[in-house]
């Protein structure tokens, strides 16, 4: 039986006039995997999910998410509902409780899941009344990945998660990475860690200077 594909990306490019910042890549992602995107800062990892997102107009080629057309508007709006995102430097309302805030985001959906369901899920449980800005900067991850789940995404892309964190906070992360894919989510990790991307991927693409160069399994 073949494997659910929920991201097809063919010849995917994205230029800003003379520059390339993502040149003609082609892969997918399928049901029930996290797939890492693994390159230094400035290879063009960002740009090629917020493409995926409907948040970057795509150049040239294609791309299809959960089915549905990222250049199409109509699609664009069925993706948005469907995928959860921890954007680069994910930041929340720092007077706000960890409770507020997450129910702050699920506030802004109609079938949000309850907030104390993602709290007790991403263990905040001791800090759920700790106002934002009291936290380090891992517990600030785990806020981010609980407004990325508020939804109950069916894919969820988490940008370059542990960037800046201590040893512990990361392998914290990581922990609650394998936790999505234990509960059957599909992750979209991009990382510059190679170590990260060798602990949490089923399979690994390679980005430098927007062109794919190797994708395959860790080994």
């Amino acid at each position: 039986m073949t494997e659910e594909v929920v991201v097809r990306v063919e010849g995917l490019t994205k230029r800003y006039g003379g520059l390339v910042a993502v040149d003609r890549v082609s892969f997918d992602v399928r049901s029930g995997e996290i797939l890492a995107f693994l390159g230094p800062n400035g290879a063009g990892k960002t740009t090629t999910i917020e493409m995926l997102q409907c948040l970057r107009t795509i150049t040239s080629g294609s791309a299809t998410v959960l089915g549905f057309d990222v250049t199409k508007r109509r699609d664009q709006k069925e993706i948005r509902k469907r995928i959860g995102v921890l954007p680069q430097d994910f930041n929340a309302l720092d007077k706000l409780t960890v409770r507020e805030n997450i129910a702050l985001f699920a506030s802004l959906y109609d079938n949000a899941r309850d907030p104390n369901e993602l709290i007790t899920l991403l263990d905040l449980k001791d800090k759920a009344n700790v106002r934002f800005d009291d936290l380090s900067g891992g517990l600030r991850q785990r806020v981010g990945i609980a407004a990325a789940l508020v939804n109950d995404p069916e894919l969820v892309f988490l940008d370059e998660p542990t960037t800046g964190l201590d040893p512990k906070s990361r392998r914290d992360v990581w922990e609650v990475i394998r936790q999505l894919k234990d509960r059957g989510s599909t992750v979209f990790l991009t990382t510059h860690y190679m170590e990260e991307a060798e602990r949490l991927a089923d399979r690994i693409a390679v980005i430098h200077k927007g062109r794919i160069v190797a994708l395959g399994s860790p080994a």
